[in-house]
């Protein structure tokens, strides 16, 4: 995992792995034989710059998701994405790269959420809806 902003992360844990350092480690790691990456960060500009300098050096990014969310078989879920707890996403449903969905939150069976998007804890995003790109969704927010 690496800290895309100020550094205030590094050495910190996120879902018990410890962030290792910035983007401009990047290369160096890769070096060292690093093969996978995950930036850490909620800001949506600041996850795509991530998204693409890893992509500059041949990292795979990964997404990442809590051991309780449940995640039909058939839906899609972007590169470098976080899926906190308790989230339920539905059949057919896509999901963008780089995006963040916030604990409890129901996205429902064929809705797409864009790329970068931001959904907080407890939204619903309903049944074949569409989230722009870049899209902040608030605490407990609808989409219908």
């Amino acid at each position: 995992i690496i800290d895309t902003g100020d550094g205030s992360m590094i050495g910190e844990e996120f879902l018990g792995i410890r962030v290792q350092g910035d983007l401009t480690d990047l290369p160096r790691y890769k070096i060292q034989g690093a093969k996978a990456v995950f930036p850490a960060c909620d800001d949506p500009g600041e996850k795509t710059r991530a998204l693409e300098a890893a992509g500059k050096v041949k990292y795979q990014v990964i997404a990442l998701r809590h051991p309780s969310a449940i995640v039909a078989d058939s839906a899609k879920l972007g590169e470098g994405g976080f899926i906190g707890a308790g989230v339920i996403i539905g059949a057919e449903a896509k999901i963008g790269r780089g995006c963040s969905i916030g604990a409890g939150a129901i996205i429902e069976a064929g809705a797409t959420v864009g790329e970068g998007c931001s959904i907080a804890a407890g939204a619903v995003i309903g049944p074949n809806a569409n989230v722009a790109a870049g899209t902040s969704v608030g605490l407990g927010e609808v989409v219908a």
